[in-house]
């Protein structure tokens, strides 16, 4: 395949691109943009753009809205209209909500902030479109982390906010206790999982847990990162809270291993 990136550049770096795919400018929620792929006629979308903080979502719930969940309305109306038949969705495991629990795929949605609901909504909008023949999968991607994660956003990915700290050599500052939990999702392990169900038509009009399937405390995560930079005793302080965050969850990941060829391996 030929790789064409679509970005505007809110959180990312023109450099991240490698050279060997197309860049394009693009703002998917935007429609005066969409006239610059209208011949690309592309063989399927991942659309894995997006505002990825529950936090966030709470400064600006309309942003929130726009960036994800009308930006896939409108990259399924441009799919409908160009004949695009595979379209693949990060979405992700804030539209669990609170549960506390290991989640399956079938575990009714209660999201708790305006990004788990604009990630829902964007499911839906999926299962509608898959009635003019575009086939979707949503990845409901847990807590992804991994080389080139952005540093500099401390409100979003708890590996990347507590290394911004550490590589400033500041006490790490966490928001909630330490008996929290999260499933944590290595990027690579991600990217495979995306190419495994490019190439199998099992995966179509479906939806999945995409991580690890085993729950980490953030003691414990801290406990890892400290070892690994050698810093053991390394400060850190516990204070404060984040809007619309959940106290733990992590996933079953039976039904794409068991439909698919893929497992983590990080």
């Amino acid at each position: 395949y030929k790789v064409i990136v679509l970005v505007n550049l809110c959180t990312g770096y023109r450099e991240n691109v490698p050279k060997e795919a197309e860049f394009i400018y693009f703002d998917v929620s935007q429609p005066g943009y969409y006239h610059k792929i209208k011949k690309l006629k592309p063989a399927a979308v991942f659309h894995i753009a997006g505002q990825s903080s529950g936090e966030v979502s709470f400064d600006n719930p309309l942003y929130d809205f726009d960036i994800n969940a009308r930006s896939t309305l409108m990259m399924l109306d441009y799919c409908k209209n160009n004949d695009v038949k595979r379209f693949f969705y990060a979405s992700s495991m804030s539209v669990y909500g609170n549960k506390m629990k290991q989640v399956t795929e079938c575990e009714p949605p209660e999201p708790i902030s305006f990004y788990g609901a604009s990630k829902l909504a964007s499911e839906k909008y999926m299962a509608i479109y898959s009635n003019a023949g575009i086939a979707s999968t949503a990845f409901r991607l847990f807590n992804v982390y991994g080389p080139m994660q952005n540093l500099t956003n401390m409100r979003q990915g708890m590996v990347s906010i507590y290394m911004a700290f550490m590589l400033a050599e500041k006490p790490v500052h966490v928001k909630g206790p330490l008996d929290r939990y999260r499933d944590f999702i290595y990027i690579d392990d991600v990217i495979n999982c995306f190419m495994e169900c490019l190439s199998n038509k099992n995966t179509e009009n479906k939806i999945y847990n995409v991580a690890a399937g085993r729950k980490t405390t953030i003691l414990s995560l801290l406990e890892t990162m400290f070892e690994a930079a050698g810093e053991k005793d390394y400060p850190y302080k516990s204070e404060g809270s984040t809007p619309g965050d959940t106290f733990g969850i992590f996933a079953d990941i039976s039904k794409i291993t068991s439909e698919t060829n893929w497992r983590p391996q990080t």
